[in-house]
């Protein structure tokens, strides 16, 4: 039932506007991400990088993010490189 909800609001979504599915995304992407399967998301993608990609992808989010409390931004990246270095020293 949960799974259906989730496609029809994804078709929602991609129904509307462009303008509003950018507003949209700006104001709910930062929650998204600090959900458990945002941190999962973002887990996945910094395993295939190298440390010097994590430095620039984390500064770049950092300047980028100015709107969003340091809290939330140094949350989201901390665990996902928490989860990261776990991962490669085991």
């Amino acid at each position: 039932m949960d799974d259906l909800k989730v496609k029809a609001l994804k078709q929602a979504i991609l129904d509307l506007p462009v303008e509003l599915q950018q507003e949209l995304a700006e104001e709910l992407l930062p929650l998204l991400l600090t959900t458990r399967a945002g941190i999962k998301g973002i887990d996945q993608v910094l395993q295939t990088l190298s440390d010097e990609e994590l430095d620039v992808l984390v500064e770049r989010g950092r300047s980028r993010a100015k709107d969003l409390p340091e809290e939330s931004v140094a949350a989201v990246i901390g665990e996902a490189l928490r989860a990261v270095r776990a991962k490669s020293r085991s």
